[in-house]
């Protein structure tokens, strides 16, 4: 029988002294999340003979669940496991379940175009939620029923689509949709990242560094690279065309209201624009985190009008890429300017000089991002930015190139295929006693 642990606690808070009743509640999830991972842990035994059994005669069913196409990192894992004997990959497009008041609130509607996106693509792609009835469809309700499930988000996966639930019948991995950065405990502490039974990782770095923290001490981690890198290892021969596309890419999180502030648009992002239009000689590309102009909204620091004419200004001179193909755009272009976490790791790989944005008030980067953003340009105000733009745009001068060069070589990011990996990972587990 499911108890609500957390709920409970938070019906006997109304009725105790106010200084005692976050301490009951911080007790009611973490009893919580005590017994969900006991049940999922008694799941997994059970699960995984039953996928035992049916490897061995038929080829398992993988569900990736997707509510944001602009996220989606696990081309590679697909593509690898469409050419493979083993498993059969499926797109499963949801919505996720944040409420309406937060800026990550998802429309029904939203939907449609996620599933467009890989239905355009020619992949195997099903909705996983019921537009008529207004309700998520449980994944044990799904045809086919899942085996394996790959999760790209670890917030806002709604129960019965959850990996505690969903422990009952299926193998439950992890790819999270961006190249880990920072050292936040929402990157490896929360309640999700302790139900799921394969968190995949980049490093040994990460992987150390995230093992110190874990209540379990890291017994879910695997370390196999990142699929979004893959497109690097997989085009390493191929030649791109140049277009010189100079790449202003804001993080949403400009202020202090969430768990990162690296975002720095509030002080840069009319600065860029304004360098942009006095450059027409350049190719500008403006883009900006999934999340910034919900966010700018939200948070009150701009109007619906004025975020809308913002993003007006920058198609009038160039273009506004919101989509989640861009790593052929990094490749043809000249250099990226962000403060977006993910990014400094993905575009490292083009060996292309990047301006870092800094934000004051952010929360330190990992071990592994701290080395690479060595060998960037990093600036924290205006006068330090207009004078790397300057040098390193208009002169030419990309003096740190040979350090980056050297460093992309120290680290091997360009020779590991972290699909293989993932795949491998997870038949090992299938061939467990």
């Amino acid at each position: 029988m499911y108890i609500a642990y957390d709920k409970i606690a938070q019906t006997l808070a109304l009725f105790i002294p106010a200084k005692y009743r976050e301490t009951l509640r911080e007790f009611g999830i973490k009893l919580k999340v005590f017994f969900n991972v006991r049940y999922v842990n008694k799941n997994k035994k059970n699960a995984l003979k039953v996928i035992q059994n049916k490897a061995k005669h038929k080829k398992l069913n993988v569900a990736f669940h997707v509510y944001d196409e602009t996220k989606w990192k696990c081309q590679s894992i697909y593509d690898l496991m469409e050419q493979s004997d083993d498993f059969v990959p499926h797109i499963f497009v949801t919505k996720n379940c944040a409420p309406k008041d937060n800026f990550n609130y998802q429309k029904p509607s939203e939907l449609k175009k996620v599933y467009e996106f890989f239905k355009q693509n020619n992949m195997r792609v099903s909705y996983a939620y019921d537009f008529e009835n207004d309700k998520f469809i449980p994944f044990e309700k799904m045809e086919p029923k899942p085996d394996i499930i790959i999760y790209q988000h670890p917030w806002y996966v709604e129960t019965s689509q959850g990996p505690v639930v969903c422990s009952k019948f299926a193998l439950t991995c992890y790819v999270p949709y961006f190249v880990a950065t920072s050292i936040s405990p929402i990157e490896y502490y929360l309640r999700f990242h302790q139900y799921i039974e394969i968190h995949f990782v980049l490093n040994d770095l990460i992987k150390d560094y995230y093992s110190q923290n874990m209540e379990n001490k890291g017994a879910n981690l695997k370390v196999v690279g990142h699929p979004m890198l893959d497109y690097f290892y997989l085009n390493r021969n191929h030649t791109f065309e140049q277009k010189d596309y100079i790449i202003y890419a804001p993080h949403w999180s400009v202020d202090l209201d969430n768990n990162l502030a690296w975002g720095t648009f509030l002080w840069n992002g009319l600065f860029i624009l304004d360098y942009a239009k006095s450059h027409p000689e350049y190719n500008w590309v403006f883009k900006p985190h999934p999340c910034l102009a919900n966010y700018l909204v939200k948070s009150k620091h701009m109007t619906t009008a004025q975020v809308k004419d913002y993003w007006n200004e920058w198609a009038k001179i160039g273009q506004v890429c919101e989509t989640g193909n861009y790593l052929e755009m990094f490749m043809q272009s000249k250099a990226m300017i962000t403060d977006c976490g993910s990014f400094e790791t993905e575009y490292f790989l083009t060996k292309k000089p990047l301006i870092h944005l800094q934000s004051k008030n952010a929360v330190p980067f990992n071990p592994s991002v701290q080395k690479i953003v060595e060998n960037y340009y990093n600036v924290s105000d205006i006068e330090q930015l207009q004078q790397v733009l300057d040098t390193v745009l208009v002169a030419g001068n990309d003096y740190k190139k040979e350090e980056r060069v050297a460093a992309l070589k120290k680290y091997g990011y360009e020779n590991n295929f972290a699909a293989q990996n993932i795949l491998e990972s997870i038949k090992n587990v299938l061939e467990r006693e």
